[in-house]
């Protein structure tokens, strides 16, 4: 195992425990830097768990590697997608996809940051993006960095491990609050509540005709890209996976708005069975009220009386007479 700098662990430590700090701070360009600096930590610390598997995967073209170039950090890295892939391909190191989901997540907020780009997304949408890439960055330094690092290592890693932790029950409390003070609103709520499929709190009100936000978060998106994420991040499923397998996707075009938008399986605050709901109107429903179009098999309004069809296919067959 090639000896890892010290200083090297100990600034992708320090940039997590800036990301901490600047979190509890909590205003809008603190949210900003705290995802800059969180990202920076698990750029580094990935590569740190890299290196330890080989030097020359921290490069990236590891054909064309020197070690006089690595020694003297004259060389281009690899980036944290990269850096992913190695680390589960070939360190065979364990990484949920969810967690590389959200660190992917991260990524992309870090870049819209650095490109001036992150318009229109409020500081508690940011911050909850940082606060679930945190909670897989701890994990990742508890399964895969602390153990087996050498002594100096240990000791940087465990102290400030500790010193995060003591900071993130804080910022945990000050989540428990503000979810206090929505219970009211939420509780008198006249549309289905359901987990928020950004900051998955129990705080995503659905629309009246329109897509609906998170009460926490202030997440807001088109049907189509809030059912998506809800199904990949609050029920933890994958189109892709699920495709492959030769199963159903949950998630189908919406027999009201016609917005690829309506999930099957959605589970409300208010603990009621499984149903159907649509991120693109704000239609809910229980499993009985729909049924699947006897021609094209999109999801339309059941009729007990006769066989189910779809407007559209209704319309062709009418066009058809």
């Amino acid at each position: 195992m090639v000896e890892i700098n010290w200083h090297v662990v100990n600034n992708g430590l320090d940039f997590l425990a800036s990301a901490v700090e600047l979190l509890k701070a909590g205003g809008e360009r603190d949210m900003k830097y705290a995802a800059l600096h969180l990202s920076a930590s698990i750029e580094t610390l990935l590569k740190v768990r890299l290196a330890r598997e080989h030097w020359t995967l921290v490069m990236a073209d590891p054909g064309m590697a020197k070690r006089a170039d690595y020694e003297a950090g004259n060389f281009k890295s690899v980036s944290i997608d990269q850096a992913l892939d190695r680390l589960t391909s070939i360190a065979s190191v364990t990484i949920s996809k969810k967690d590389i989901d959200r660190i992917r997540h991260l990524n992309r907020t870090r870049n819209q940051i650095a490109h001036f780009a992150l318009i229109g997304e409020a500081p508690l949408q940011t911050r909850a993006t940082v606060v679930r890439a945190m909670e897989s960055l701890i994990r990742f330094i508890e399964k895969e960095l602390a153990p087996g690092a050498p002594d100096d290592e240990r000791e940087i890693i465990d102290a400030t491990y500790s010193s995060v932790m003591e900071q993130v029950r804080m910022i945990d409390v000050m989540v428990r609050e503000i979810m206090n003070s929505l219970k009211p609103t939420i509780a008198e709520a006249t549309v289905p509540v359901v987990k928020c499929p950004e900051c998955l709190q129990d705080a995503y009100c659905f629309g009246d005709g329109k897509p609906g936000r998170c009460l926490f978060c202030s997440y807001e998106q088109s049907g189509y890209v809030a059912a998506a994420d809800y199904a990949g991040n609050v029920l933890g499923e994958s189109e892709y996976r699920t495709v492959k397998d030769g199963g159903e996707w949950i998630v189908s075009r919406c027999h009201i708005c016609f917005d690829s938008a309506l999930v099957d399986g959605i589970q409300t605050t208010a603990e009621v069975d499984a149903t159907q709901g649509c991120f693109g109107c704000g239609y809910f429903g229980d499993l009985e009220a729909l049924e699947r179009c006897a021609r094209c098999g999109e999801w339309t309004s059941a009729n007990p009386d006769s066989m189910a069809v779809c407007s559209d296919c209704f319309d062709y067959y009418a066009s058809a007479d």
